[in-house]
């Protein structure tokens, strides 16, 4: 929350307001150049008007998450309001018992466009990685993956959330890739077989 407050404090400070409608947020590396080597645009003293900034943004980022979490800060958690939560297609048409029913998540989650773990800066986290995935070609058994959010497609399946507890946690699970380990772990086979061909085609002559 400081780093959201420092960034639109800077910006405000160095975008002219005219322009302010047409940029977005500066760049982070450039913010932090700029507070590690104060010049005269944070004002006739650049080291107190740089403090001045960093102090006002800090104080706002506790006020703000006062406002939304509570003036205790031992109740506070990270991660409390930067979240994931998928919301399915369908979402706005959908009941709100059928909207939890369809939706996943909404976990409290680490990370931002900045960190390892890349993922959207806002509350609720709309992009990043939903699939990873770590290969020793030496030993394809022992590939590691995480994925998000299930095995499965249909609401009613219970593979349809399954992995994104370990998404979240930013835990992987095994990838096996041999028959024998495959098959260790298989829990269902689907088999798909095709249809017969027709004696006839569809202008009734023998084929």
């Amino acid at each position: 929350m400081w780093q959201r407050r420092i960034q639109t404090n800077m910006r405000e400070l160095l975008v002219p307001k005219d322009a302010q409608a047409f940029i977005g947020n500066l760049s982070l590396k450039r913010i932090i150049d700029w507070l590690l080597a104060p010049d005269g645009r944070f004002g006739p003293d650049p080291v107190a008007g740089r403090n001045n900034l960093l102090t006002r943004s800090f104080n706002e980022a506790v006020a703000d998450l006062n406002r939304r979490f509570g003036p205790d800060i031992e109740k506070w958690k990270l991660g409390a309001y930067h979240h994931a939560l998928i919301k399915h297609p369908l979402d706005a048409a959908l009941k709100p018992e059928l909207q939890a029913k369809f939706n996943v998540g909404d976990s409290p989650r680490g990370g931002d466009s900045y960190t390892v773990t890349a993922t959207a800066g806002g509350d609720n986290q709309t992009s990043g990685g939903s699939f990873k995935i770590i290969i020793d070609t030496e030993d394809w058994d022992t590939v590691l993956g995480l994925n998000n959010p299930g095995q499965s497609g249909d609401v009613n399946d219970p593979h349809y959330r399954d992995l994104y507890e370990l998404w979240s946690a930013g835990k992987y699970f095994p990838v096996f890739y041999t028959r024998k380990k495959v098959e260790s772990v298989t829990e269902k086979l689907v088999q798909l077989s095709p249809r017969a061909k027709s004696s006839t085609s569809k202008s009734g002559l023998l084929r």
